[in-house]
């Protein structure tokens, strides 16, 4: 499963029409997309504050980081919805 926190990201590989704004996108998305075609993996959306890699993509406050590093660290995954 790759959990996603941009609705965008998953309609894009959800649905494989090709739009005007979307046809620069590389080849990685249409094999994204196949493999979720494939069942090999799925898309889920993730809520922002329950994303850990939203520390190595954007800033975020002390307190965030140390949560989420520390959900890393001892192995906290998104099942502690």
């Amino acid at each position: 499963t790759i959990f996603e926190d941009n609705q965008g990201t998953i309609h894009l590989v959800n649905n494989p029409v090709h739009h005007r704004r979307s046809k620069h996108i590389d080849l990685r998305w249409h094999y994204i997309r196949d493999k979720q075609e494939l069942g090999i993996i799925k898309m889920e959306k993730v809520h922002t504050d329950l994303n850990h890699a939203d520390i190595f993509t954007k800033p975020v406050s002390l307190a965030v980081f140390r949560r989420h590093v520390g959900a890393i660290m001892h192995g906290v995954g998104l099942d502690a919805r």
